[in-house]
C-alpha cells in the first residue's frame, strides 16, 4: 500500500479530531491502525490529548475516554518527549513555547511529516509540517 515506508508524527489537534469527528484525520487514525503508514507522537502529545477529551464540552465518560485513549494507542505509537535540555536550547524556535515538544518530536530522524492543523507549526520552514488532507493525497492519492 503507498505510504506504508511513511512515518509521520501527529500534534494532539490531528489526534483529537481523529478521535471525534468524522473525516480526514479519523482516515488516517484508521490507516495507522492498520499499519498502512507508521504513525508516532509523544508523552507530552499525549498528555495533551487526554485533557482535551476530559474538557466539559465534550461530556465524554471516563469509560469512554479509557477506549479512545485505547484506540489511539492501536494507531500510533508514543515515544518519550525530547529531553529538557534539548526544549530549553530550542526555545526561540517558535512562538508558542507549548509547540516546542512538538516541533523537536517531529525533527526526530525517521520522521517525514508532522500532521497538524497549528497554523505556526504549518508556516515553520524548518519543520516538515503538513496538513492531514494533503498527507491523505500523498497517500491515497486515487481517493482525493
Amino acid at each position: 500500500m503507498p505510504g506504508k515506508n511513511i512515518k509521520a508524527f501527529l500534534d494532539a489537534n490531528t489526534i483529537i479530531s481523529g478521535l471525534l469527528f468524522h473525516g480526514n484525520e479519523a482516515t488516517l487514525l484508521e490507516l495507522g491502525r492498520i499499519h498502512a503508514i507508521q504513525l508516532v507522537t509523544n508523552r507530552y502529545v499525549m498528555s495533551e490529548v487526554t485533557a482535551v477529551l476530559d474538557r466539559e464540552e465534550f461530556s465524554l465518560t471516563p469509560e469512554e475516554i479509557t477506549r479512545l485513549t485505547r484506540y489511539i494507542h492501536e494507531c500510533l505509537t508514543v515515544t518519550d518527549n525530547p529531553p529538557n535540555e534539548l526544549i530549553q536550547k530550542k526555545m526561540g524556535l517558535l512562538d508558542d513555547k507549548k509547540d516546542i515538544p512538538v516541533a523537536l518530536g517531529a525533527l526526530d530522524p525517521g520522521i517525514d511529516y508532522l500532521v497538524t492543523g497549528d497554523k505556526e507549526l504549518l508556516d515553520e520552514k524548518s519543520l516538515p509540517s503538513i496538513t492531514t488532507k494533503n498527507l491523505l493525497k500523498q497517500i491515497l492519492p486515487e481517493s482525493h
